[in-house]
């Protein structure tokens, strides 16, 4: 049985508004009109859809937590029975009684005006409550519009303090100041106080990456690996989150055998992860192992990914281990797609004409 809890990222004992609200937020990033041709985030966002239906479903969580299968659900049908027609005395015409009210019905009218007048109270709050929220789904409907002014304008109305999606309408701006935008120090604003209205873990390890990646972006290194740490395993960010670290300790705060290992780490979470793959090599060519990096850039040629680069590192391990016709063939291809690191490198290794022979002609 799949962990439902899970794959929202919450605890067991989330309200129905924090599942909501999970939903909400992962829906929106796995929807298939946002990521056309990608079936991981379809398979994805079927798994959130088949969450949502049975975590929001009181009956059907009580089941599923109790380990039953789901599709136990309570018969609510119930035989009607025939109203019998009333005796003829029913109809004569008798003295009323007098009506005498016991304290039951004092306590019941009582009760009564108590209720008018909390829903007195209460409907206002609601009505506020309502409009929070249809702020909030506008705010979305300009993100997916490209309208990101106008979504962060949306955004500030639907934070009230009443609000469930305070929290949510945080992230979706910070989303939208790093990604989009790259106001840092704003995004850093929405991220602070979002992760004080009790977000939920997921929610919260979203909060540490964006954090994470303004701080990187501000070049406090320090403070954006400490924000990268607590991102969770769970989270969607977390594979992000080390693949930030690792770029860190290999470019800004150089560790290359931790960054070699975080690196291994994504690999081994998941195989078609060329991006550390690549990186992977440039720590080996850093470490001047030369044969190593080459087995890597050629394992990416054929690979989805930055061919220029791919065979132009791949030119420089050559070189270093005495193939420089090898060497040269790769560099006049990474040339072709105007790399100018490649012709920079074929002014300095390649002067014969033998050399620029292509291997496929």
């Amino acid at each position: 049985m799949a962990d439902y809890y899970a794959i929202l990222g919450i605890h067991s004992s989330a309200t129905s508004g924090q599942i909501k609200i999970a939903y909400r937020r992962l829906a929106l990033q796995y929807h298939p009109d946002k990521n056309p041709d990608n079936q991981l985030a379809e398979k994805k966002f079927i798994e959130l859809t088949e969450a949502y239906e049975i975590l929001s479903d009181p009956l059907k969580r009580r089941l599923y937590d109790e380990g039953l299968p789901v599709e136990m659900g309570l018969d609510t049908n119930t035989a009607t029975r025939d109203r019998r027609r009333p005796p003829p005395q029913f109809y004569y015409n008798h003295t009323p009684e007098k009506v005498i009210y016991r304290k039951q019905d004092y306590l019941l009218a009582t009760g009564a005006v108590i209720a008018i007048v909390f829903i007195a109270i209460v409907f206002p709050v609601y009505l506020l409550k309502m409009n929070s929220t249809k702020n909030y789904e506008q705010a979305v409907s300009y993100y997916f519009a490209e309208r990101y002014y106008s979504a962060l304008h949306y955004v500030d109305l639907s934070m009230q303090d009443i609000s469930s999606t305070n929290a949510e309408a945080c992230a979706l701006a910070s989303v939208i100041l790093v990604h989009k935008l790259h106001k840092y120090d704003y995004a850093l604003k929405y991220i602070e106080k979002g992760l004080d209205y009790d977000p939920t873990d997921s929610l919260v390890s979203e909060f540490h990456y964006l954090q994470g990646m303004c701080l990187s972006e501000k070049n406090e290194p320090q403070k954006a690996l400490l924000a990268f740490n607590q991102v969770r395993e769970f989270s969607h960010a977390y594979d992000s989150s080390l693949f930030k670290k690792a770029v860190i300790f290999t470019y800004i705060l150089p560790n290359l055998d931790s960054a070699e290992t975080l690196y291994n780490h994504l690999i081994n979470r998941n195989n078609q992860n060329f991006s550390a793959k690549y990186f992977k090599g440039i720590i080996y060519e850093k470490k001047e192992n030369y044969p190593a990096a080459s087995l890597i850039f050629k394992e990416l040629i054929d690979k989805p990914f930055n061919e220029a680069a791919s065979y132009y590192h791949l030119a420089r391990a050559e070189i270093k281990l005495n193939m420089v016709d090898s060497a040269c063939i790769h560099l006049r291809i990474a040339s072709n797609y105007n790399l100018s690191e490649a012709k920079q490198l074929m002014s300095l290794y390649c002067e014969k004409e033998s050399i620029f022979l292509s291997p496929y002609d």
